[in-house]
């Protein structure tokens, strides 16, 4: 019996095996590896809880200390992507099925086989957050979007187990 989905918006990352058996090729050198999906929602409550924070600081600059109107709207105007997000909600996320990798992010959806691609380049960042990128064969160079990334642990030991090689760079400034 398969795994349950993770309830949308958990932005956990889940192997689950499909619903009918995979028969294995006979050249196939592996046994088929189960999916690997991914999927957050852009509604979450560290948005929520950002935006609250950035709206009382801003009441705090207007009330407490009197600023111009003309500061706070400027200091406002970073809340208009993250209330865009909050109001449309878009899901973002990475799928392993197969010898495809396929990604989304709002409308935006983008496949590749996993043949293609040559290495799998994760570069930390100052902020701690990792930065994939995808080395294709041909050399061409392919970022996937962060909101779609998945935690980076499981996501590179997936990639691994179906032959995709990776390579890490601790706080590369470039």
């Amino acid at each position: 019996m398969p795994d349950p989905k993770p309830p949308v918006g958990s932005g956990r990352a889940h192997n689950h095996a499909p619903g009918q058996e995979r028969t294995q090729d006979a050249g196939a050198k592996h046994a088929p590896h189960p999916d690997y999906h991914f999927q957050r929602q852009g509604r979450s409550l560290s948005l929520v809880l950002a935006l609250l924070c950035w709206i009382l600081a801003l009441a705090t600059l207007g009330l407490v200390l009197e600023a111009a109107g003309w500061i706070i709207l400027i200091f406002a105007l970073p809340t208009l992507p993250a209330i865009w997000d909050l109001w449309r909600n878009p899901s973002s996320g990475l799928v392993l099925e197969g010898d495809q990798i396929t990604w989304f992010t709002g409308t935006a959806r983008n496949s590749l086989a996993l043949q293609d691609i040559q290495l799998l380049r994760l570069d930390q960042r100052w902020d701690f957050s990792f930065r994939a990128t995808l080395i294709l064969r041909s050399g061409g160079k392919i970022r996937l979007p962060q909101s779609a990334l998945p935690p980076v642990d499981p996501f590179e030991q997936e990639m691994q187990d179906r032959g995709v090689t990776s390579e890490r760079h601790h706080f590369t400034v470039f």
